[in-house]
């Protein structure tokens, strides 16, 4: 097995080089990170700054959003309210127009109902002083008959039923 100087020792290293490039490194890192990696991380907060902002604004946004769905929700929520009480007054109403309509037809067929028993009891009447009359003047007429002739009681039964057939002859005739 070899050694690792035995090693090194056959690459024959040239120290002179390892050293200058590695002054070179350094130097190039100096450098760098003097005139490249600060512009750049300049470049990378400005950017990180932005994304921030840009999240910010984002999450600004979306506040403002849900809050104007809860306004709206709120707000539909209220229409909807209003809608089911005016629905609600609108059909109380109409309770009402329907249970007065009701009210003014049961008094008009009370008043029609007591005109018509009261015409019917002047009918009535009018009909009983029409019998009335109709049997005083049959009573008479029969009365005239029956004086005028006395008859047996087959004849007398036979006059006052021509005398009343006679009657209401001419009585349905007017």
């Amino acid at each position: 097995m070899v050694s690792p100087l035995e090693v090194l020792s056959q690459m024959k290293l040239q120290w002179h080089w390892i050293l200058s490039q590695t002054v070179a490194f350094f130097i190039l890192y100096w450098l760098l990170r003097k005139f490249a990696f600060a512009p750049i991380q300049q470049i990378l907060r400005e950017r990180e700054e932005r994304v921030r902002k840009v999240i910010e604004d984002a999450e600004r946004q979306r506040a403002e959003v849900e809050r104007l769905r809860a306004e709206y929700e709120r707000h539909l929520a209220q229409i909807e309210e209003e809608a089911r009480a005016k629905l609600q007054e609108a059909m109380q109403q109409a309770y009402q127009a329907r249970d007065a309509l009701l009210a003014d037809a049961r008094e008009q067929a009370e008043r029609i109902l007591q005109r018509a028993q009261e015409q019917i009891a002047l009918e009535r009447e009018k009909l009983m002083v029409e019998l009335r009359d109709f049997v005083v003047d049959m009573a008479v007429r029969i009365a005239e008959k029956v004086i005028e002739r006395s008859l047996d009681r087959t004849a007398h039964h036979e006059l006052i039923n021509s005398i009343l057939e006679k009657e209401l002859r001419e009585k349905s005739a007017h």
